[in-house]
């Protein structure tokens, strides 16, 4: 009996800019698949890069929260991504890649590094004088 592959789900969550409140669900890449998608967004891919990878987000999308102007859920699916702007795509690729690359989310509230020591706990007395002298 053999490890069978179980592709994992990421839920990516915008909590500010134009697309706060977003959450997009995307599943695993194949190796292939994030080479393909590292290498498309280059100059030299033009329109058939950025074709190619809009695909491969449609492909991968389980789900999302985007409604249209009148409230109405928009589904998961290429014909919507089509209605999107480019930003927007480029922000889920980046944080797509992030999530399956490892990298971890910023804070959702700054790191407290803790108090500052108070000054009188140094202790400032003077020093001995050298015996060498």
């Amino acid at each position: 009996m053999g490890c069978r592959r179980n592709p994992k789900h990421y839920r990516l969550k915008f909590a500010d800019g134009d697309y706060e409140g977003l959450e997009v669900t995307m599943r695993s890449v194949s190796i292939g698949e994030m080479r393909a998608l590292q290498g498309a967004g280059g100059d030299e891919a033009g329109r058939d890069g950025f074709d190619r990878m809009v695909s491969l987000v449609a492909s991968h999308m389980v789900g999302w929260n985007r409604e249209d102007e009148n409230g109405q859920a928009l589904p998961p699916t290429l014909e919507s991504l089509e209605d999107e702007e480019p930003s927007l795509i480029n922000l889920v690729i980046d944080r797509w890649t992030d999530a399956v690359a490892g990298v971890s989310a910023p804070l959702e509230q700054p790191s407290n590094s803790g108090a500052s020591a108070p000054v009188e706990s140094i202790p400032m007395e003077a020093l001995s004088p050298s015996l060498a002298s």
